[in-house]
């Protein structure tokens, strides 16, 4: 027979080992917290920053080192095989020349021409005065031939705005005689340039450069696209002389119509010798001063004045090019500008020690 007293007392310790339980069961459910959606984002913009970090020190470093302008680079080696031609730019407060320029060579630096005017060969019979051209080949070789773009309609309406609407100049650069439309006639605009404009390169492929153009589907603006704006894609006609009295060669921008300007494009990629060419010295680049003058905030002659004169003798480092028609300035480390060409009532004029040896057309 079960003692009654001992029964009673296994009941209670059951009892309290239940209360015991329920007890630690929480009455209400307990939320979840909230995500701060501040906090997610501080969190995203601490992981770009620590990938931006690691990005960048994996880059490799570039010192900027100035160049002895000694003598200016006038020289360039061409890659064997082609090469995209860009320039890589790291987002930095100091600025890098971001293009390479080059200059087309003029017939007195070429042995072609034994270093004068082609007017100056025995059996030139014609003009005395000729448009200096420059062929674009069709391929990275010599004898490819040149190509034939037309440009009518909307692009015979920006050429003509680029030479405002004077029908002079129009007559004569249209011209079936002219060079630029020479044997077909207007509107097959050869692939050629001028001595002495500016071109910029897409590629180098030995001794060959493939020039960037404007794009054949997408026509310019003579308000914004022109000769001052452009003058890498907004090209000037060049006249040639041989002077028999002075036996020199000299050349001039403007034909007896006056200035004529026409869009470098071409509807195929079309090539250049590098012999033709001078590239721009490569910057960073350290100049003295030659010729006092006041630095401005902006590159041109209507640039505002900074009220800071630099000196015959100061050393000055520049760090980009701004091109404007005929003109060159240069950018100073600290953001100002000064001009390193122009021409002035005197002639030609380089106020530092920056020059090249191809001048512009006048």
């Amino acid at each position: 027979m079960k003692n009654p007293r001992s029964h009673r007392k296994k009941n209670l310790l059951c009892f309290v080992v239940l209360a015991l339980i329920l007890a630690c069961v929480p009455t209400t459910p307990v939320p979840i917290a909230t995500l701060d959606q501040n906090s997610i984002n501080l969190l995203i913009q601490q992981t770009a920053d620590a990938a931006s970090t690691q990005t960048m020190s994996a880059l490799p470093t570039f010192t900027l080192t100035p160049t002895s302008t000694a003598t200016p680079l006038n020289t360039f080696t061409p890659e064997p095989t082609q090469t995209p031609f860009v320039t890589f730019v790291l987002v930095t407060p100091t600025y890098l020349q971001r293009v390479q320029y080059f200059r087309v060579k003029h017939d007195s630096q070429l042995a072609d021409y034994g270093y004068k005017s082609r007017t100056a060969a025995p059996d030139w019979t014609l003009f005395p005065q000729t448009p200096e051209t420059v062929p674009l080949f069709v391929a990275a070789k010599a004898g490819s031939g040149t190509h034939r773009t037309t440009i009518n309609g909307a692009w015979e309406s920006y050429m003509d705005a680029l030479n405002g609407f004077d029908n002079k100049k129009l007559n004569y650069l249209k011209a079936e005689g002219t060079a630029l439309f020479n044997s077909t006639g207007f509107p097959q605009l050869e692939s050629l340039t001028m001595g002495g404009n500016v071109i910029t390169l897409d590629a180098i492929q030995g001794g060959w450069g493939r020039v960037s153009t404007m794009d054949y589907g997408q026509v310019g603006s003579a308000g914004t696209d022109n000769y001052t704006t452009r003058p890498d894609l907004v090209h000037k006609f060049v006249l040639v002389v041989w002077s028999r009295q002075t036996k020199s060669t000299y050349w001039t921008g403007n034909t007896p119509q006056g200035a004529i300007y026409w869009p470098l494009v071409s509807s195929k990629p079309v090539w250049i010798s590098m012999d033709r060419l001078e590239p721009f010295p490569i910057l960073p680049m350290e100049v003295t001063i030659s010729k006092e003058q006041e630095s401005r905030r902006e590159p041109g002659r209507d640039g505002v004045l900074t009220g800071n004169t630099l000196s015959v003798g100061e050393s000055v480092t520049i760090t980009q090019y701004h091109l404007s028609g005929s003109q060159v300035w240069g950018r100073l480390q600290g953001g100002r500008w000064i001009a390193l060409f122009t021409y002035e009532k005197t002639g030609p004029t380089f106020f530092t020690s920056w020059s090249m040896a191809t001048l512009p057309p006048p």
